[in-house]
């Protein structure tokens, strides 16, 4: 496809970074897929949101925390400072930055409060999720931003909120070089879309040197990087292949991996002592596999029903024999990465009665959506698990392989899609964010099929709407619990478990940390001294 460089001098800048780079300074990381555009105004996808903020630049970033399996993860507040070195939040809910000092793009461009106040604005009209997670924060969007000088910027609200921190540190919320971007807009493409596809402008550690779709991204380090990084040059390869992967972090072609499949995942585990690898899990959810179920349609429109199939569901056994034992089920709305205990729910006869009461007294055949992975891939035994469960509630699943999230979105936009099993995480991490981004009516993620399938309760909105006003400061934790309290009642999705996070490393670099989105910041890693 494209090879593409970054034009520096081009773009006003001075500096040409070289070409040749040692090794012992190149850190290769192989990841199962690539973005295929680079800009945050793409469609969300889950390789987008764990590969472009590795070189994007915000504000603050997620506060990170020591990695695995039992990692409890902090709310979308915990933030800490990038571009950012410090701010005070007013009364009414303002927030005012003081901005880092000395900062530098890799064209040579000054950061300052203009290119906030333009990235923020940008990232408002052209990012799909931004407009959704802004609004949540109560940003104003009459008047988002008051620019105090060159190194003091105000985010503007129209009332207090305990997200705007938590969106500042998401990639919708990052900060690009406002001069880079315009030097390559046009009137009709005046955001500089179609360069930011193949191209990074930001004032973080790195910067995109080369992409070329499906095949590899080239970072080279900032050269004016005020954060120095040790690796000077990072490759991000595709490989699909879980073997291939393997093999190449063994021979020690590359340098960090995940996603492999969990028997090459064992493998690392038992024989990576050997080959100088360390295999372990990195943080296990909050992303959780989850069964949405269209409530406008039968029989998922009765209630009896959706608790039935809650309560048919052996989630220990589905979690103990697939995922390489490493998943953790799931039942409520809260999940256990953020501290909420897991009860144990599965009860066939309960089910059976509750079916017979809603008129299903031999069951039903229950069409389900399921990506390739779960249908004919690597994880269908785990589909075969969950239709033997729910054959002993008289349950007959029939399930439609979908191959790409695209296709799911138009057939569930198009009413088509009575349930379907996704793979979901909160565009933001807190239990505040995974409640309102997974669920909740009128505050909805955007990028979910949920979003599509109609649930929607009054009272749910009402307290979601006063989560929502909540100083940042403020206990959220009552509220929290009636709204979990009411989604889990109500049954509007089918958790099923908490997916595992894979960390498959090389033994000698550390660096890496557990957060709500498992992005790898490559400027945090360094050997081991």
């Amino acid at each position: 496809m494209l090879s593409l460089a970054l034009a520096v001098a081009a773009c006003g800048g001075s500096h040409t970074p070289g070409a040749s780079v040692p090794r012992a300074r190149t850190f290769i990381d192989a990841v199962p897929l690539l973005p295929e555009d680079l800009d945050s105004s793409a469609t969300p996808s889950p390789e987008a949101e764990t590969v472009l903020p590795s070189w994007s630049s915000g504000l603050v970033r997620p506060a990170g925390v020591t990695p695995g399996a039992g990692t409890q993860l902090p709310p979308a507040s915990a933030v800490v400072p990038y571009l950012a070195t410090s701010w005070r939040t007013a009364p009414g809910g303002d927030i005012t930055f003081e901005l880092r000092r000395g900062v530098r793009s890799a064209s040579g461009d000054p950061f300052t409060a203009r290119d906030v106040a333009w990235s923020i604005r940008r990232d408002l009209a052209v990012t799909p999720a931004a407009p959704y997670l802004f609004s949540l924060a109560h940003l104003d969007r009459a008047d988002p931003l008051t620019v105090l000088g060159p190194y003091a910027i105000r985010f503007n609200v129209t009332a207090q909120s305990p997200f705007l921190l938590g969106v500042l540190a998401s990639l919708e919320g990052a900060i690009f070089d406002r001069k880079l971007y315009l030097a390559h807009a046009s009137p009709s493409d005046p955001w500089g879309e179609g360069w930011g596809a193949t191209h990074s402008a930001g004032f973080g550690a790195y910067y995109v040197a080369q992409f070329r779709e499906g095949q590899r991204i080239i970072l080279l380090r900032n050269p004016y990087a005020w954060d120095h990084p040790f690796y000077t040059k990072v490759e991000i390869r595709q490989m699909p292949d879980s073997g291939h992967r393997l093999a190449a972090i063994f021979a020690g072609r590359i340098d960090h991996t995940t996603g492999l499949d969990f028997g090459d995942f064992g493998t690392a585990i038992q024989y990576g002592w050997a080959n100088h690898v360390r295999a372990s899990i990195l943080q296990t959810g909050p992303a959780v596999e989850s069964w949405f179920l269209n409530l406008a349609v039968k029989p998922f429109d009765n209630p009896d029903v959706r608790r039935a199939l809650d309560i048919a569901i052996d989630r220990s056994q589905i979690a103990g024999q697939t995922w390489g034992g490493f998943a953790k089920p799931d039942v409520l709305a809260l999940p256990g990465a953020y501290g909420q205990a897991q009860p144990g729910v599965d009860d066939v006869a309960s089910a059976r009665r509750l079916l017979a009461r809603a008129g299903y007294p031999h069951g039903f055949t229950l069409p389900v959506y399921v990506p390739y992975d779960l249908g004919v891939g690597n994880q269908s035994y785990e589909l075969y698990l969950l239709g033997q469960q729910l054959a002993q509630v008289g349950i007959t699943l029939a399930p439609t392989v979908v191959y790409d999230d695209d296709q799911l979105y138009a057939l569930a936009g198009a009413h088509q899609v009575p349930s379907a099993i996704e793979d979901v995480v909160p565009l933001l991490g807190g239990a505040a964010f995974t409640l309102i981004t997974t669920y909740g009516g009128v505050a909805l993620d955007p990028a979910s099929p949920a979003s599509h399938f109609g649930y929607a309760d009054p009272a749910v909105a009402t307290l979601l709407a006063d989560l929502a006003g909540t100083p940042a400061s403020a206990p959220v934790g009552p509220l929290i619990e009636k709204i979990t309290a009411r989604i889990d009642s109500d049954v509007p999705a089918v958790n099923l478990f908490e997916l595992p996070v894979e960390n498959v490393t090389r033994a000698q670099i550390v660096g890496y940390a557990a957060r709500a989105v498992p992005v790898t910041y490559y400027e945090y890693l360094r050997p081991a001294r």
